[in-house]
């Protein structure tokens, strides 16, 4: 029973970590922009949906779309800084977005403090309770919510025009401008889609996880593996990928202790990095 119930934890914590990273491997894959400020905006969004709390008694429903309404305005004005950037772009979005990071951390530690911040959302804590197995509603609403996002997503990028034009710039940006595509358009759309995934999943994470304001490194760590595990363009592997890391880092949990949770997706990162730097799913170049 407490491997079953490492699963069902597993499944929807990576569940929640490939809704945190489609935003990343997006924006990355559309406008090869590494923002090493995404955890950030994450743990931005969730001080957002806490503040609407505690200032003026905003339900956690109520706070989710005016998180993406706040964070489809900073990525507009992000995607706006990024293009400004010069060649090598990788390395220069990495540079800047590590100066936002920090201008964030401290932004957020100046408004809040370096207090641990959580917001009451007593029904997540319920849940089903079946032969000594328990599923939260917060598992649930973690599953559903990015099960659909990701099923949207999908949709868009294989069944509509616009999905031609994302898929065809995340392939080859050159090619794509040369068949007549809008790449910098695209960039707008990838960055206004991950505005909307950094929106649902900010709120999330400030009623499930505490919010303080360093929290952002470790959801960055997170979003560059299992973007590198998928491979940079299949956001149809990210939820294999989030599922990954949950289970391994659920199965961590049991064998080794909650100490070592944090360690895990380090360690695959590095793992990955070495023996399969294109992604579990890429293909082999050459």
């Amino acid at each position: 029973m407490m491997w079953i119930t490492a699963l069902v934890s597993g499944i929807a914590l990576g569940s929640f970590y490939a809704l945190i990273t489609m935003g990343f491997a997006l924006i990355f894959g559309v406008t090869h922009a590494f923002n090493l400020a995404h955890g950030d905006l994450l743990v931005l969004a969730g001080y957002v949906a806490y503040w609407l709390w505690k200032a003026w008694d905003v339900s956690l429903v109520l706070a989710f779309p005016i998180a993406v309404v706040a964070m489809l305005f900073t990525l507009l004005v992000l995607q706006r800084l990024f293009s400004l950037l010069r060649e090598p772009l990788e390395l220069n979005s990495i540079i800047m977005s590590f100066g936002l990071a920090i201008l964030l951390q401290n932004g957020m530690l100046f408004s809040f403090s370096g207090d641990y911040r959580l917001i009451p959302a007593p029904i997540l804590t319920r849940g089903i309770h079946l032969d000594g197995l328990s599923v939260s509603y917060g598992q649930l609403t973690l599953v559903i919510l990015s099960l659909i996002a990701i099923g949207l997503l999908h949709l868009v990028l294989h069944h509509t025009y616009l999905g031609k034009g994302l898929r065809a710039t995340i392939q080859d940006r050159e090619g794509a401008a040369l068949a007549g595509i809008n790449v910098r358009a695209m960039g707008v759309v990838a960055f206004s889609i991950g505005a909307v995934c950094i929106g649902l999943a900010g709120p999330l994470y400030g009623a499930i996880y505490y919010l303080y304001p360093t929290a952002g490194l470790q959801a960055t760590l997170l979003a560059v593996t299992i973007t590198i595990f998928a491979g940079v363009g299949r956001i149809g592997g990210l939820l294999l990928g989030g599922w990954v890391l949950g289970l391994a880092e659920s199965a961590a949990v049991i064998l080794l202790g909650s100490s070592w949770r944090e360690l895990v997706s380090a360690v695959i990162l590095m793992v990955l990095l070495v023996l399969r730097p294109q992604g579990i799913l890429g293909r082999e170049q050459g």
